[in-house]
């Protein structure tokens, strides 16, 4: 069995349209030609899952993955970026970017919150498992700082959220997000070491506070620029899955082109955080040290996730338009 006369037709007419195109210097590319390369990249795409699933032709297929990989460079070829670009990739493009990898972040996310869970269930049942992570000195340290409050004065948390604790895990994530991306290229081993390790610490952390009693205190303390923050995990390391994912299933492409095709989408997702982890910086210098009530904290960080959720959906259904 072999492919139809009309389908080698159709892989002689994009060569030579990507020739045209290629070899226009310093001319931009018509709109029809692009849009016709278009149609003809929807159609190798699937004349290459039939060569791959139902039809043994090696070089028709080789030919057909070459042509769809010139025909994806083509349409989305780098051009310079105007501040115009700029603005609506961060407030369209970006979300829909999750909006299409959001199996990624679920994954990413799930990771993170069952470690967290299991850390503050070892903390809360004087398990030594949590020895691994959050050292001893580290946990007794946290628990007395927790234990030295007092009621009706200014909580010692809230003096280490504002010269340590909260700078720390801001710092930390950030890291955190970039390591999640990074570590990627190891299989997406490093990055699940990594979302399975910081999740933990966290649930190891607030369960100490818990256990002393001063939960509200902890979570209001980290939640108003923490949510932001651990969104940004959550998307670096499904940035880092991405990648890991690609080396282990490049599908009917050469492994390298596909890792190279899955990065571009990796690393768009790390950068569209960078306006996230500015906000929360902003939120942790001036709202994390500030003497309101802990309830007040909770509400603002309520009203801070909810308008990332609508700002991500929102932008998400603008980009799918």
């Amino acid at each position: 069995m072999s492919m139809p006369e009309s389908a080698i037709a159709r892989w002689v007419e994009t060569e030579r349209l990507l020739d045209r195109i290629e070899n226009r210097a310093n001319r931009k590319t018509g709109p029809g030609d692009v849009l016709r390369l278009g149609e003809l990249y929807t159609e190798l795409i699937s004349d290459l899952n039939k060569l791959t699933v139902s039809i043994d032709d090696p070089t028709a297929r080789d030919r057909v993955n070459r042509l769809a990989l010139r025909a994806y460079g083509t349409i989305y070829q780098k051009k310079s970026m105007t501040l115009h670009d700029l603005i609506r990739f961060f407030l369209i493009g970006f979300p829909g970017l999750v909006r299409r990898r959001i199996h990624f972040v679920i994954a990413s996310a799930l990771l993170f919150i069952t470690a967290g869970l299991v850390g503050y269930i070892c903390i809360h049942e004087k398990s030594r498992l949590i020895d691994l992570v959050v050292t001893p000195v580290e946990q007794q340290r946290l628990k007395s700082l927790a234990l030295s409050a007092r009621p009706n004065q200014p909580h010692p948390l809230a003096r280490e959220a504002n010269f340590g604790l909260s700078s720390t895990i801001m710092v930390n994530n950030i890291r955190v997000s970039i390591l999640a991306f990074a570590t990627g290229i190891f299989l997406g081993i490093g990055t699940i070491i990594i979302l399975i390790s910081n999740g933990l610490s966290l649930g190891a952390m607030a369960a100490l506070y818990t256990d002393a009693g001063f939960a509200k205190y902890f979570w209001s303390l980290i939640l108003p620029h923490g949510g932001l923050e651990l969104v940004c995990i959550f998307i670096g390391g499904a940035a880092g899955l991405i990648v890991g994912y690609s080396l282990i299933n490049p599908g009917s492409c050469y492994r390298k082109d596909w890792v190279v095709k899955e990065g571009h989408d990796a690393i768009k997702l790390v950068i569209g955080t960078i306006p996230l982890l500015m906000l929360a910086a902003l939120i942790e210098a001036y709202l994390t040290p500030a003497f309101i009530s802990p309830d007040s904290k909770l509400v603002l960080a309520a009203i801070f996730f909810l308008m990332l959720m609508a700002w991500l959906t929102s932008g998400a259904r603008a980009d799918q338009s």
